[in-house]
């Protein structure tokens, strides 16, 4: 392969002639074959100008260009729909079968990229047209594609038919379309072997012919032809390609997967059949039964971080987690999976596929939720600046700044729990974080979305999240590169560059090559104003990259699931959702604060509506969403002297439905979205709701599944599991108790949430005693100084002022000028001119830090231990 492309980009960069005939032919599935389809496109577009007329290259620049994941869905879907709308795809007359059945190819993957049914019907109408028009020509590959489209549009009518209670007549209807399809061609296409009797040794002939029988549910002739397939030398990514089809095909037939470690005698006769094509590595490959999963954890900051852990506690449970394929997060979700990416891959370095359990992913959660506990209670907001030779150099250096900083504190304080060898005065640098699992033939060049089709234990790939302030798109960190990738950017409205993503490889400075991981957390979780956009520099020509939190985006992390092409979503939302407000700001920066919420809270609704959508299209296989205001819908409220009676209630009862009180919800979708330190009782609250959520929500969708008639468990997970051994389980009994109730240790939990929603002074709040303290000291000092005041008003002051009292004016005009300047924090940029107040600053900043660490926190800490909440009486 690596051959073929030094040849191709000899060929474009030299002045001879292109290639012709076979030789062109052969280069060009060489770049295909390696997934070079732009260097492909730019070949044959070269031969093209010397053969306009040559229809076998308009055909593979369409394929080339709608598969070239480089650039924009849309540009190259609609780029491959016009080459072949050049070529006759719309001519009634038209016989070319490979035209059509490329026609159908692009409009299928236009209904998985963006999930519009209409689209899935196109593709319909161009695989039958191929079939139909040129059976010769075509041999099967549009018909068997036909009669798996209408196989899905059958299975969503069912479904339909089912939720509504009605007769099934369409999906009727449609199965028989493909079913006679199927048996059409299984009588036409052996007589193409008995005139040319070579093609029973060609892989895709006989693959066909191995799905006609398979959609028949002919399952032993099925099989017959694909142990013939198996003998057949070929690419990887065709044998995984039929098998995914045969698997997906099976699914729409109704037949459960097997379950795991059981005898293959025992097996459904489907899943027998494709033992044939993979023999032993059958039953892991088996996995792919429920799709393509990937898992998005939502910003938030760490309470939203605590959320997810409860919300892994239960996947973990269900055996989700050693399915999933893509981890998308943003901010507080970075900064927790990041942690927990670095225990997978560990683990997943550390075993074979086959020694992997569910059991081995509970406790890896559970050793994550107490390391990055112990990890957030060092309050990594504060230990920012409680370093002063730090605070100098963020100071001083223009390329250092509080984000860079608080990602090696993340690296520090959370990263370096895990026990996976990693020295920690080192960095961890994103290009090392590849996974090379263990067992593999080539674990140095395992890709995970090619190679995980034979692995029961899926190699997770990690999507860093960040927003960048100089297009406005997404920008992605991941362990091979960095930058915006092509599939979130809508062209059609989009006119801003695009910052293509390069691979670490290929950066130009070594410092780009070794970035680290915890810049790149940082950067998702830049909240802007809070912390400075993280810049990178020295990476486009006359431009310097500053990136802030992913949430600007996408704060769910879902976009990214989609653009890998996930079919099952999982997602964790612990995001700040709007809340309601009586008397909204009129001032101004009250209003674009709140205009601001609304626009996000317009995105977050819009993209979810968009889920929803494609989960009715099937272009995904299903939606798991939970979200820290479930169930905390509010009912309408009457105007002033309605006479019409009011809309009743959205829920009953005060309990949401996964068994917490509703007061206590609300205010933990309320807590802080910050980074410093959180309590026991905040984290275990937090676990406790998500876990509790996601027990729920499983529940819901089973029966959903059920009412649809759908066979086995939502997505194959065992949604029914038992609970394990959390400690936040302990938190259960007090966390449904109403806001009435007598228990002392409720009043002071909701107390210890209330009070956990603001930024500043929680501990003053919480202590009494320290509350009482401090406003008598105050008050002591004030009254103090108004005594003196009183006393010595007319007192001459020799030298320095004629009188106490002027002095005191004096004073008070200095403190005035003095709280001017402060004010310009709301302007750090402003803040920080003067290479003197800098220092001040800096050494302000290290003062203070280390009080609070050394006395507030641990206060505050101590306060919010769960065993003292429990104890109380």
């Amino acid at each position: 392969m690596d051959e073929s492309i030094k040849q191709a980009r000899t060929l474009l960069q030299g002045e001879q002639p292109s290639p012709e005939g076979s030789v062109l032919r052969k280069l060009v599935k060489e770049l295909k074959g390696a997934l070079e389809f732009a260097l492909a496109s730019q070949v044959l577009a070269r031969a093209r100008h010397h053969a306009p007329g040559d229809i076998w290259i308009v055909q593979q620049l369409a394929l080339c260009a709608y598969k070239d994941e480089e650039r924009p869905p849309a540009t190259r879907f609609a780029e491959a729909l016009a080459l072949l709308e050049g070529i006759g795809l719309r001519d009634p007359g038209n016989r070319n079968a490979e035209t059509l059945a490329l026609g159908g190819a692009v409009y299928k993957r236009r209904w998985e990229q963006f999930g519009k049914l209409e689209d899935l019907h196109e593709a319909l109408v161009f695989y039958r047209a191929a079939y139909e028009r040129n059976p010769e020509e075509d041999m099967g590959y549009g018909g068997v594609n036909a009669a798996f489209v209408l196989d899905r549009l059958a299975a969503r009518a069912a479904s339909v038919a089912a939720r509504t209670g009605t007769d099934p007549v369409e999906a009727e209807a449609l199965r028989a379309k493909a079913r006679a399809l199927r048996e059409d061609m299984a009588v036409e296409l052996p007589r193409a072997a008995e005139r040319n009797p070579a093609l029973e040794g060609q892989y895709w002939y006989v693959a066909t012919l191995a799905e006609i029988q398979f959609g028949l549910g002919n399952y032993t002739q099925a099989g017959e032809w694909l142990a013939k397939a198996r003998n057949i030398e070929t690419k990887e990514w065709e044998r995984q390609t039929t098998f995914r089809q045969l698997v997906t095909l099976a699914r729409l037939q109704g037949i459960e997967a097997p379950i795991e470690n059981r005898d293959s005698v025992k097996w459904h006769p489907a899943w027998q059949a494709l033992a044939e094509l993979l023999g032993e590595e059958t039953e892991l490959a088996l996995s792919c039964y429920r799709g393509k999963v990937g898992l998005a954890l939502s910003g938030g900051g760490f309470r939203a971080s605590f959320f997810h852990l409860g919300v892994l506690a239960r996947l973990a449970e269900t055996d989700v987690l050693r399915s999933v394929e893509v981890l998308s997060t943003v901010s507080g979700g970075s900064i927790v999976g990041a942690h927990y990416y670095l225990a997978v891959r560990h683990w997943l370095q550390s075993h074979p596929d086959r020694g992997i359990s569910r059991s081995d992913y509970l406790a890896m959660v559970s050793e994550l939720q107490k390391q990055f506990l112990a990890g957030v209670q060092r309050n990594p907001r504060m230990q920012v600046l409680a370093r002063l030779g730090e605070n100098l150099r963020m100071i001083f250096r223009k390329d250092r700044s509080r984000s860079h900083r608080l990602g090696e504190i993340f690296e520090e304080a959370l990263y370096g729990r895990v026990a996976d060898g990693h020295l920690l005065d080192q960095p961890r640098v994103l290009a090392e974080l590849l996974i090379k699992p263990a067992g593999e033939s080539d674990p140095d060049s395992f890709k995970p979305r090619f190679s995980n089709w034979r692995r029961r234990a899926r190699v997770p790939a990690l999507l860093l999240n960040a927003t960048s302030l100089n297009t406005g798109h997404a920008w992605q960190f991941s362990a091979r590169w960095m930058g915006e990738p092509p599939g979130l950017i809508g062209t059609e409205v989009d006119v801003n560059e695009r910052l293509r993503r390069p691979y670490y490889r290929d950066m130009p400075t070594e410092a780009l090559r070794q970035y680290r991981l915890g810049h790149a957390v940082a950067a998702s979780a830049c909240v802007p104003g809070l912390f400075e956009p993280l810049v990178i520099e020295g990476l486009y020509p006359e431009r310097t990259v500053r990136l802030v939190d992913g949430g600007v985006h996408d704060n769910q992390g879902v976009a990214g699931l989609l653009d890998e092409g996930c079919t099952l979503i999982l997602c964790s939302d612990a995001s700040g959702q709007m809340d309601d407000q009586s008397n909204p700001s009129d001032r101004l920066v009250g209003v674009p604060l709140r205009a601001n919420s609304i626009l996000m809270k317009r995105v977050r609704d819009i993209q979810y509506q968009d889920l929803v959508a494609r989960l009715d299209s099937r272009a995904i296989e299903g939606l798991f969403f939970v979200h820290l205001k479930k169930d905390l819908a509010s009912e309408p409220l009457d105007w002033i002297g309605s006479d019409e009676p009011r809309s009743e209630p959205q829920h009953t009862g005060q309990r949401t439905p996964y068994g917490v009180d509703r007061d206590l919800q609300s205010k933990l979708a309320a807590l802080r979205t910050d980074l410093d330190s959180f309590t026991e009782v905040e984290a275990h609250a937090l676990m406790l709701s998500g876990y509790l959520m996601t027990e729920h929500q499983f529940r819901e969708l089973q029966q959903g599944h059920e009412k649809e008639g759908q066979p086995g468990t939502w997505g194959d997970y065992d949604v029914g599991a038992p609970r394990g051994d959390w400690s936040f389980l302990a938190l259960e009994e007090l966390l449904g108790q109403p806001p009435d109730s007598p228990d002392v240790r409720r009043k002071d939990l909701g107390l210890q949430l209330q009070v956990g929603a603001a930024r500043l002074f929680k501990v003053w709040r919480l202590v009494p005693a320290f509350r009482v303290a401090g406003w008598a000291a105050l008050i002591a000092a004030l009254l103090a100084i108004a005594t003196l005041t009183a006393t010595f008003w007319n007192t001459p002051l020799p030298s320095l002022a004629p009188t106490l009292g002027a002095l005191v004016l004096i004073l008070a005009l200095i403190a005035a000028g003095l709280m001017v300047p402060a004010l310009k924090w709301v302007q750090p940029e402003r803040a920080m001119r003067g290479h003197l107040r800098k220092g001040l600053i800096a050494v302000a900043g290290f003062v203070a830090s280390r009080v609070h660490l050394a006395f507030f926190d641990r206060l505050y800490l101590a306060r919010g231990r769960v065993g003292r909440l429990l104890g109380l009486k």
